[in-house]
């Protein structure tokens, strides 16, 4: 190879990594000065959609994330109608990293809900199915005063039940949850009166 040549060559070579620099760093300098890309309304609608939809996921108004991501959004209005493109992109970017960690805590908050809810309405069932065995024991030969009062307490323990069931169904697993301890003391309180009618022969 000529002295000409690899002079050549080594030009070549200095021009193509300018021409490599430039084309990843020119578009990535007009997009942070704001003169390519969405424009600042748009990140700000943007943004506002991720917190919209962290908020529709259940997260709570106190939580740290969401209300760091409500903040930068307003500060990404106010630079926006200030005209501040580059500090508007950097707020609206800062609203949606921060209202994302909303929405994962949120999903993270209603699956552990959804699984506590689960266990809680399967264990209320096999009580009541075992109250219903109970029941079924404890009515034969029974007066009909005796089979009135079971029937009211049974009735009760079954309303109980079945409130908490469509609550999960409807996917209120909180009001589930919420809701256990009093379930538990009616059907706690069922078992009592049909264990002192069995008794009674």
């Amino acid at each position: 190879m000529t002295p000409m040549t690899l002079r050549f060559l080594r030009r070549a070579s200095v021009w193509a990594v300018a021409l490599a620099a430039l084309i990843i760093a020119v578009p990535r300098a007009l997009t942070e000065m704001g003169l390519l890309g969405p424009s600042p309304s748009e990140e700000v609608e943007a943004a506002q959609r991720v917190v919209d939809a962290a908020r529709a996921y259940g997260a709570d108004e106190g939580e740290a994330n969401l209300r760091a991501a409500a903040e930068s959004l307003e500060r990404a209005r106010r630079l926006a109608e200030s005209g501040q493109r580059r500090a508007t992109r950097r707020a609206a970017a800062e609203a949606r990293a921060r209202g994302v960690d909303a929405q994962r805590a949120a999903l993270a908050r209603r699956e552990e809900q959804r699984r506590r809810g689960r266990s809680i309405v399967d264990a209320v069932d096999a009580r009541l199915n075992e109250l219903e065995d109970l029941y079924t024991e404890a009515s034969v030969g029974k007066s009909k005063d005796a089979l009135a009062e079971m029937l009211s307490v049974m009735k009760v323990a079954r309303q109980s039940g079945a409130s908490l069931f469509l609550s999960y169904e409807q996917g209120d697993f909180a009001r589930v949850i919420e809701g256990e301890g009093a379930a538990i003391e009616t059907l706690e309180r069922t078992r009592a009166v049909l264990e002192t009618q069995r008794r009674k022969r």
